[in-house]
């Protein structure tokens, strides 16, 4: 199966290449990405705690043989 990036030649997209290259250089896109906060990561913690204390209610429950968070939901 052949995919549209087969039927293009490779010197046109090493030129679609160097035009990125150019564009990514001006100041106006830089500007732009900035505004519009593209690049800038964002992670919220919340989930990486939850997950990180529900891991430690599996090696600090080893009298009930269950995390609490799984004997709340029965």
């Amino acid at each position: 199966m052949h995919t549209i990036i087969d039927t293009i030649e490779i010197e046109r997209l090493e030129a679609i290449d160097r035009e990125r290259e150019i564009t990514m250089g001006t100041p106006e896109f830089q500007k732009w990405c900035k505004d519009m906060r593209i690049g800038i990561m964002y992670t919220e913690r919340e989930g990486i705690s939850n997950a990180n204390s529900m891991m430690a209610q599996w090696n600090n429950e080893v009298d009930s043989g269950l995390p609490e968070w799984i004997r709340r939901m029965y």
